[in-house]
């Protein structure tokens, strides 16, 4: 495969296949985690659902008693170092300090469950630990090999797994398609979409045939004001709206809306995790006053990030996960093991 990639794309491959490698063998450690561990991850810059999978993790790990701490980089914070974004009780930093996805899901995930950011995930782990969680959930951690965990999570769009086999500069692939080989399952999202391309399904058991492949679907779930509150679709379907999003995959989120029955009069599309300076926020202004939309539709993350400073109001399009396979969580737990009491919270 990559005697056919352009010679920035061949040498991006080497370097991450090789790196991949040498933790595998030893040559550059790998830590151990003070807690029971979970990564959930994807080949691609973004796109596969990764934080409403996370969150949707964690929400079940509650259910069944534990205390799940989630952790991860944090990107496009503006701090360094352990940043604690929720101690079970909702988001304590800005989007800025502790990144908007953290932000996001400590504020959708609800009590018990702790957020800690950080470059060094083992950092993040320890703090996670003192803050009293006992289950660990490394959001976005396929490719940060210097932990250890339990279960490793591959997250692949059901519709495009490979995101087409390009790597950078020309793709989004983070690392070869072989990189599959790692996972200890791989999770299919978006089933609900479309399911893979033709000899998809055959390549990752060529790859990793012991990994068992679960299906997720991600589906809106309603909407949600800026104080957390459920907005039937009935009350506003009717007015004008515009959307904003600063995603990887834009075309989802808008497939998202469609699915709600709404129409935005117009798509403002952004950078994935696009920090919104005052530009941003006039752009908005000028298209809902041109438009004659009364209120601003965006995703969660976004919606950290605009929160009162719009001067309009902003509905959130929530999603909701379901894994169509019933021995999923009877994996994790096999792979988990008995659960540890937790710490002091």
């Amino acid at each position: 495969m990559l005697s056919r990639l352009s010679p920035l794309s061949a040498l991006y491959g080497r370097a991450v296949t090789w790196r991949a490698r040498w933790y595998a063998s030893g040559r550059i450690a790998s830590h151990p985690l003070p807690l029971p561990s979970i990564s959930i991850g994807n080949l691609t810059f973004g796109g596969t659902g990764k934080t409403p999978f996370t969150e949707f993790l964690a929400r079940r790990f509650r259910f069944e008693g534990w205390r799940p701490g989630i952790v991860s980089r944090g990107y496009g914070r503006r701090t360094r170092g352990v940043v604690v974004v929720s101690a079970g009780a909702g988001p304590l930093v800005t989007p800025d300090d502790g990144g908007d996805e953290p932000v996001a899901v400590a504020r959708a995930a609800g009590a018990g469950i702790v957020v800690v950011v950080g470059e060094r995930r083992f950092d993040a782990a320890q703090r996670a630990a003192e803050l009293g969680a006992n289950l660990l959930l490394l959001d976005d951690a396929y490719q940060h090999l210097a932990v250890r965990r339990d279960a490793n999570l591959l997250l692949l769009d059901s519709r495009d797994p490979f995101a087409g086999g390009r790597l950078p500069p020309a793709g989004r692939l983070r690392e070869p398609v072989a990189a599959v080989e790692r996972a200890d399952a791989v999770v299919l999202t978006r089933s609900n979409r479309g399911g893979p391309p033709a000899g998809a399904m055959e390549e990752i058991a060529r790859l990793n045939p012991a990994a068992p492949v679960f299906h997720a679907s991600i589906r809106a779930s309603g909407l949600t004001d800026e104080a957390g509150a459920r907005v039937e679709t009935a009350e506003v379907e009717s007015r004008r709206a515009i959307s904003v999003c600063g995603v990887a995959n834009p075309a989802e989120f808008a497939a998202t809306l469609r699915d709600l029955g709404l129409a935005p009069e117009e798509r403002i599309e952004l950078s994935d995790h696009q920090h919104y300076g005052e530009r941003h926020l006039e752009r908005i202004r000028s298209t809902a006053a041109r438009t004659g939309a009364t209120f601003v539709l965006t995703t969660e993350k976004d919606a950290v990030k605009l929160a009162g400073r719009l001067g309009l109001p902003i509905l959130t399009a929530r999603l909701t996960v379901e894994i169509e396979e019933p021995d999923f969580f009877p994996f994790l737990a096999n792979r988990l093991g008995p659960r540890p009491e937790p710490g002091p919270a």
